[in-house]
């Protein structure tokens, strides 16, 4: 007798979210290396899969509490809306996509000091996206955590 798996449609099979994470030091200091983070707006500067960042809502501070952003895919692009969340006494900034997103992306990064002229950059991703595309997957593949890690790195050297 046959199961009825062999009667049902290709289902892809379940691929759990991706959950990386990465330390890393950096010649600036904790609060310097936050404040340049914390810019939600800066980030396709220095993050090159990220095409454009749009601020749909300011806090009480000014700083950026939805940011809608645009991402490069193999065909295409990916739009998603992050809400973030600051806490400048632990120097921290947490995000995440909106409940009702199909795209579930949430994040730290939390800076500590180390000197006044360095930090230790500690940083966790959590990515579960809705598409299979060869950008995404060669990005997942390679620890997304170490790549944005290195490029906001690189993006410190240039600033300083």
């Amino acid at each position: 007798m046959a199961t009825a798996l062999a009667y049902a449609p290709h289902v892809a099979p379940y691929v759990a979210p991706l959950t990386s994470e990465v330390s890393t030091t950096l010649p600036i200091s904790a609060s310097g290396a936050y404040e340049v983070f914390a810019d939600a707006t800066e980030i396709p500067r220095w993050l090159p899969i990220v095409q454009n960042a749009r601020i749909l809502a300011r806090g009480g501070d000014g700083r950026p509490e939805r940011v809608a952003f645009t991402r490069t895919l193999e065909r295409g692009s990916l739009g998603y809306t992050l809400e973030y969340h600051y806490d400048p006494a632990t120097l921290t900034v947490v995000w995440a996509t909106t409940p009702s997103s199909n795209v579930v992306l949430t994040g730290e990064a939390r800076f500590v000091p180390l000197s006044h002229r360095a930090c230790m950059m500690l940083y966790r991703l959590m990515i579960d996206l809705p598409v299979v595309d060869d950008l995404v997957t060669r990005e997942l593949d390679k620890h997304p955590a170490s790549h944005v890690v290195s490029e906001f790195r690189e993006h410190l050297r240039r600033l300083c």
